[in-house]
């Protein structure tokens, strides 16, 4: 089965993004919530996508509860959104990109090499998008 294609995130956040290296990241756990400062890619249609490994806590998190609030340090400027697993065969031109000239020196350098970390299994790209209920 695959989605829909993505909601963009508000202008508001991507504005306030463009130039930054890192977002704050919630997300919840255990009952409460934890956040983390992680490097990201803005891609069309205006949403958010995050590498991580694919052992990190916050990626195991995220599978069971896709819910996040994005805030811009320094700012007041969040919103929050949903993250969503992203295989490669689901990685279109655009997306492709913006991820590899954000992630190269993740390992990500080539789209070659994208494609294998997420395939293999060693990193999980997910991407962070707007919902129906929030514009």
């Amino acid at each position: 089965m695959t989605a829909g294609p993505p909601l963009a995130l508000p202008p508001a956040l991507l504005a306030a993004l463009r130039g930054r290296d890192e977002v704050l990241v919630t997300s919840r756990a255990d009952g409460g919530t934890g956040t983390v400062r992680m490097s990201f890619a803005v891609a069309p249609p205006g949403v958010v996508y995050l590498l991580t490994s694919a052992f990190s806590r916050k990626a195991l998190r995220w599978e069971h509860d896709p819910w996040v609030r994005l805030r811009v340090p320094g700012t007041d400027v969040f919103c929050e959104a949903s993250v969503r697993r992203v295989d490669a065969a689901e990685i279109d031109a655009d997306a492709q990109e913006a991820i590899l000239e954000r992630f190269a020196t993740a390992g990500a350098a080539t789209a070659e090499a994208l494609r294998q970390m997420l395939v293999i299994g060693t990193h999980r790209l997910l991407r962070v998008e707007g919902s129906a209920g929030h514009p």
